[in-house]
């Protein structure tokens, strides 16, 4: 396979014509290696900037090489297909999308379209008219400083770098710390005659901020994950990846924002883009200082690894009150909840398809963004395969037929089939249905929890009513806390929680003051966690369980001191008896390596201190 020659390139690299585009995309990643190829096969004439020196982002640079979820169709599937022949003339076959491969395929796509690709070129400023974003001010080594003008910015940086320029409104992270799910840095290395990319979760990086991402980049290389003493023939190393796995960064706030309550809530588009499809993937083990709703999803139901389709709108791609700007990728307008799900490379691909045809109606017709008639959209969209009619219509036979939001979730409604789902091994749809169902259900879950019933329908019953926010629950949450049950559900294929401390949990919920005696013995002793094999698809060792332990006991005291003011003295001394014992021996494990540990001391201070601020109660110096 030898380069295309200069006749068979019309634009490959700028060549100092007129600095005004059509069609200006910022970031050739994930999302803006296919925003900026769709755009000029439909005739506009594109400016890619990235300040790498490749395309494909996180599916290339970052040795993200395969999928994991998402949906099928669309642009980005016509260049994995051409990808395997350059492993017959030039790169070295791998396992799954080969890297090199794929940019190479990238840069030939994008110069036969037209466009015009500045690397190494980092954006200063963007130019406004108002709220409409009609360039840019740009620098690179070779011209310097300069302006670029635009019909339409589409900011596929993952970071909302561009949108935070132009002063739109942003969100990420958490609300207890900010933090984001942890970034991966990839291996890569050769397994016999093929080249393999290996990664575990690496730590925390903030990426809109240089500081935070250059020191993940040195000490994430220097983890003992990538930094061996000796490395053998069989699995050789190659190099590090050149650009971090990023999980998540900055969102927009959008003129739509698709977040997990409202979607819950049945809150989602009927006009989608693109149809998002993965589950809750969440890399975080600090689950306990999630959202309340995270926590209802992923602890106490055990439906973190449960898959569901989220339609996505044109209006999760536009900055609130802005026009001539669209963000693809990772930072359009979801929450951090929502995000978990909302990140898979085949939807990120499909979002930058779908911002490329939005800005190509919006240019052709002279219409606002927001304005962009849905009928054409949807109507380019189905043709490139983007937007599947078979989803769309699917999606909406659920709906109409009362069998909920979620996609392929089918909630239950029959009585029998939850007394029989709480009954097994398996009852986190059946928990969720319950709650769901609300005072419908109410009396026969009561009636299940008498301690005649079996064991599993008694404490599952318990759990449905507890995120009812029932208190007839808590008696038998108690006796599962206290006995540090170890059953671990099926419900999800893995990343199932124990019971023992999802009862912690809904103690908490449900603000029980009889619980805090068991809650504060909790935080007094470091033995007793029942470790079983059927914690390890989540936690390494007994120091994990011990710290989902003590994480929810802390909040849960935290939650029950919210609610009754006469027990905040008790519980305040315990959090600052506790405090004053830290000693780094409070850690969690990353997903995918026990080798790496994060110490805990400063969330847990960090919730401490937060509480008693809250409370009015003075922080005592360690």
């Amino acid at each position: 396979m030898l380069p295309l020659s200069s006749k068979q390139v019309p634009h490959s690299v700028s060549s100092g014509a007129a600095d005004r585009y059509d069609v200006i995309v910022v970031g050739l990643g994930t999302a803006g290696a296919i925003a900026a190829i769709a755009a000029a096969r439909k005739g506009l004439s594109v400016l890619g900037i990235d300040r790498h020196t490749s395309m494909g982002g996180a599916g290339t640079a970052g040795g993200v090489v395969g999928y994991y979820f998402g949906t099928r169709g669309g642009l980005y599937e016509e260049i994995d297909a051409k990808v395997p022949a350059t492993e017959k003339d030039v790169f070295t076959p791998a396992f799954g999308v080969n890297v090199e491969g794929k940019q190479y395929v990238f840069e030939r796509e994008a110069a036969l379209a037209g466009v015009d690709i500045r690397y190494e070129t980092t954006v200063l400023g963007v130019k406004l008219e108002g709220r409409t974003v009609t360039g840019l001010e740009v620098f690179s080594a070779r011209r310097g400083r300069y302006a670029v003008a635009s019909g339409v910015v589409i900011d596929c940086t993952g970071n909302a770098d561009i949108c935070r320029l132009a002063g739109c409104e942003l969100r990420g992270g958490r609300e207890f710390d900010g933090q984001p799910q942890p970034f991966s840095n990839a291996l890569f290395g050769f397994d016999k005659d093929r080249v393999r990319a290996f990664y575990t979760d690496s730590g925390y990086v903030f990426p809109e901020n240089p500081d935070s991402m250059s020191a993940a980049i040195v000490n994430s290389a220097l983890l003992s994950t990538h930094l061996k003493e000796q490395y053998n023939e069989e699995n050789r190393f190659m190099r590090i990846a050149p650009q971090l796995g990023v999980r998540e960064s900055q969102f927009i706030v959008g003129e739509d924002n698709v977040t997990l309550d409202r979607f819950l809530q049945e809150g989602y588009s009927r006009e989608p883009l693109f149809m998002a499809y993965s589950n809750l993937d969440n890399h975080s083990k600090d689950v306990a200082f999630e959202s309340g709703l995270q926590r209802d999803w992923t602890v106490a139901a055990s439906l973190w690894g449960l898959k569901f389709t989220v339609p996505i709108p044109l209006g999760a791609l536009i900055p609130r009150g802005y026009d001539g700007l669209l963000a693809a990728g990772r930072c359009l307008a979801v929450d951090h909840d929502m995000a978990s799900c909302v990140r898979m490379k085949r939807d990120m691909q499909k979002c930058g398809e779908a911002a490329a045809y939005a800005a190509y109606l919006a240019v052709t017709k002279k219409v606002r963004l927001k304005e962009v008639p849905y009928a054409e959209l949807s109507q380019l969209l189905r043709e490139s395969g983007c937007l599947s009619e078979r989803d769309e219509v699917y999606f909406e036979h659920r709906v109409a037929h009362g069998e909920q939001q979620s996609g392929p979730i089918r909630w239950m409604s029959d009585i029998r089939e939850i007394r029989e789902a709480l009954s097994g091994t398996k009852p986190g749809v059946a928990i969720w249905s319950a709650k769901l169902l609300g005072e419908a259900i109410r009396p026969k879950l009561l009636g299940w929890m008498d301690r005649s019933e079996p064991e599993h329908l008694r404490k599952h019953s318990a759990m449905a009513l507890a995120l009812m926010g029932a208190a007839e629950a808590a008696p038998v949450l108690r006796e599962m806390a206290r006995e540090r049950d170890p059953f671990v559900p099926l419900t999800s294929l893995k990343y199932n929680q124990a019971r023992g401390y999802a009862a912690v949990y809904l103690l908490g919920r449900l603000a029980d003051r009889e619980a805090i005696p068991e809650l504060i013995a909790l935080l007094r002793t470091r033995e007793g966690f029942s470790f079983i094999d059927a914690n390890r698809e989540f936690l390494s060792d007994e120091t994990d369980l011990r710290f989902q332990y003590v994480s929810y006991a802390l909040m849960a005291l935290a939650a029950i001191g919210d609610r009754h003011e006469d027990a905040r003295p008790v519980i305040a001394e315990a959090f600052e008896q506790y405090r004053q014992q830290l000693d780094g021996s409070l850690v969690i494990s990353f997903k995918g390596s026990s080798e790496i540990r994060n110490v805990m001391d400063d969330k847990i201070r960090l919730l401490i201190g937060k509480t008693l601020q809250r409370w009015g109660t003075p922080v005592l110096k360690s």
